[in-house]
């Protein structure tokens, strides 16, 4: 038996078919994906929003909404009133945490200008403020963009002035009826100080991503792309399919010790393919899911037991040539990838309304399973759901293997 695993094992690992599709075919489409969605994560960030404000005598003597549009930005400072055009200033640099990219204007003319030579640009202000009356005033183009953000991004602005004015409100009503609490720096620098009302959590164990899902359906469809070892590797075994299939048939090694070493010969390649082309998508692709490695590498191995299964299924069954078996093989690898989502967003809404008008059929989908699986690893605290998806996939390859263990023991030959 170990002989046979042996051999197989470097005969499967030297046939070119079986390495494109197994291994090589992953890593070429997870580089797609990589490219595909290269800063598509960083894309979807709240970016700080550009304005305009106006540094004229007001602004110059109101230190209170200075350090406030310095505290809301990067605590840029002013330009000088003398500037002739402020599209000669320099827009300040997002960092950390900042809410407003800030610019600065002379006068409200010079802004009302910018503000409308720029409408449409990528990185067009969308208001300008100017203080009147020691009350912030904004003043917004009145257009948006096809999605609506600059809208958002205007209301945003709006809603930050009124919380300004709304403090400066209040300190004035102190200084009245209590001026003695202005001795207390605290006191004070709590008047105009942003509230942190919110506070940012993971509900996972790492930051989910829109694009993980392409990543495991692709794993999916690569389980069952691996079934081919097993596919050609029991056809080989059968007296009527080749020479070398009769000339094994009547060696010295049982029917079932030949078949234990080579079904075990395409699942250790089958495991070492997806291993691989999991690793480049973990450590390359930046696919994280957390401290769960070695559970992605359990349900590495269900998979391609499972499709190990699969495949010799397949390969037992009777009155269909060898090449219409691989078409069969191919056929069910890509219907089951469809039903995962791999095809694109279209794709994964239908698969989202099959399982959701259909759940058993989530079940019988061997790539649905796979995916799943780590789904489950990525989202979920324990992993029971995971052992769930895992004991979906060893019960198909139990059943397969049945299956193809029933036919083949049931086959006689007159002749060879």
């Amino acid at each position: 038996m170990f002989d046979t695993y042996r051999y197989m094992l470097r005969a499967l690992a030297r046939d070119p078919g079986i390495l494109v599709w197994a291994l090589v075919f992953p890593i070429v489409l997870s580089t797609c994906f990589l490219f595909m969605f290269s800063g598509f994560e960083d894309a979807t960030g709240l970016d700080p929003i550009p304005v305009i404000a106006v540094a004229d005598e007001a602004y110059d003597q109101d230190e209170a909404f200075q350090q406030f549009i310095e505290a809301l930005s990067d605590g840029g400072e002013a330009e000088d009133n003398n500037t002739e055009s402020s599209t000669e200033a320099e827009a300040t640099d997002a960092e950390g945490d900042a809410t407003l990219a800030v610019t600065f204007a002379p006068d409200a003319e010079t802004a009302r200008e910018e503000l409308l030579d720029r409408a449409g640009d990528d990185d067009a202000p969308v208001a300008y403020v100017t203080l009147d009356d020691g009350v912030p005033q904004v003043f917004a183009v009145d257009s948006t963009d096809a999605s609506g953000a600059a809208g958002i991004d205007a209301a945003i602005v709006y809603a930050l002035m009124d919380v300004y004015a709304s403090r400066a409100a209040l300190a004035a009503d102190i200084a009245q009826a209590a001026p003695a609490l202005f001795s207390d720096p605290a006191a004070v620098g709590a008047l105009y100080e942003l509230p942190d009302v919110t506070e940012k959590v993971s509900l996972t164990a790492s930051a989910p991503q829109e694009s993980v899902r392409y990543y495991f359906a692709l794993l999916g469809m690569a389980a069952l792309m691996g079934a081919q070892a097993a596919l050609l590797a029991v056809i080989s075994l059968l007296p009527n399919k080749s020479p070398l299939g009769a000339r094994r048939s009547v060696s010295g090694v049982s029917r079932a010790r030949a078949l234990a070493g080579t079904l075990l010969a395409c699942w250790t390649l089958s495991t070492a393919c997806l291993c691989v082309g999991f690793a480049y998508m973990h450590w390359v692709c930046s696919v994280d899911v957390g401290d769960r490695l070695g559970w992605c590498l359990l349900v590495l191995a269900a998979s391609s037991l499972m499709a190990t299964a699969l495949g010799a299924l397949i390969a037992v069954l009777p009155r269909i040539p060898n090449g219409a078996k691989g078409g069969i093989l191919t056929a069910i690898t890509c219907f089951a990838a469809l039903f995962a989502g791999l095809y694109g967003e279209p794709t994964m809404e239908l698969a989202d309304s099959v399982a959701a008008a259909f759940p058993a059929s989530t079940l019988i989908n061997p790539a649905v399973q796979v995916s799943e699986g780590f789904y489950s690893l990525l989202y979920y605290d324990s992993v029971m759901p995971c052992l769930g998806h895992v004991g979906v996939l060893l019960a198909m390859a139990a059943i397969f293997f049945l299956l193809s263990a029933s036919a083949l023991r049931r086959v006689r030959y007159a002749s060879l």
